[in-house]
């Protein structure tokens, strides 16, 4: 029988895929996509796109479709058609910018405020699922590791994009609200 060994996410130079951080993190993402959309869709009636514009634009309040999208992730293009989607299902509310005539502002309608919520409050429950092994201590730990992985994971992408400083935004509720540069 195999001596049990600490897995550090890194390896050693004869391990696999298996031992990598990012492999097991990009197979929990997934899986945590999967039960999502497998509760969310027959629920609620949105997709994944719906949901994520309409929670992004959910804490960013009111915004211009460019910074919608690009909190969310996505390409503009496609952010555009999921708002448009939402718009004609009443979800969200389009108006002019103040600071930019030429350009809209996306809110939720209080249609969307109400998904949102619902969708959120099952979105808990579901955490609550996936974490279920975990004790509130552990869960904490796990969230403050995961945003020293996120500092860390974004520094590094600075410096693959070849930037010197590291620009400043405003600083956010947690990391994970931080922009993918």
């Amino acid at each position: 029988m195999a001596a049990h060994r600490s897995i550090d996410g890194i390896g050693r130079d004869d391990d696999d895929i298996r031992y990598l951080f990012s492999y097991n993190l990009q197979r929990l993402s997934g899986l945590s996509s999967r039960i999502a959309l497998l509760d969310i869709k027959p629920r609620f009636g949105i997709n994944m796109h719906d949901w994520r514009a309409m929670a992004v634009l959910d804490f960013l309040g009111v915004t211009p479709l460019h910074t919608l999208a690009k909190r969310a992730g996505v390409q503009k293009s496609q952010m555009s058609r999921t708002v448009s989607a939402l718009e004609e299902q009443g979800y969200i509310e389009r108006e002019i910018n103040p600071e930019d005539k030429r350009s809209v502002n996306l809110r939720l309608a209080p249609k969307g405020r109400k998904l949102v919520a619902d969708v959120l409050s099952a979105s808990r429950e579901r955490n609550r699922q996936m974490l279920s092994e975990l004790s509130t201590e552990e869960r904490c730990e796990l969230m403050r590791l995961m945003e020293k992985v996120t500092v860390g994971s974004l520094t590094y992408l600075r410096e693959l994009k070849g930037e010197r400083q590291a620009r400043r935004p405003p600083p956010p509720a947690t990391i994970f609200e931080t922009e993918i540069l």
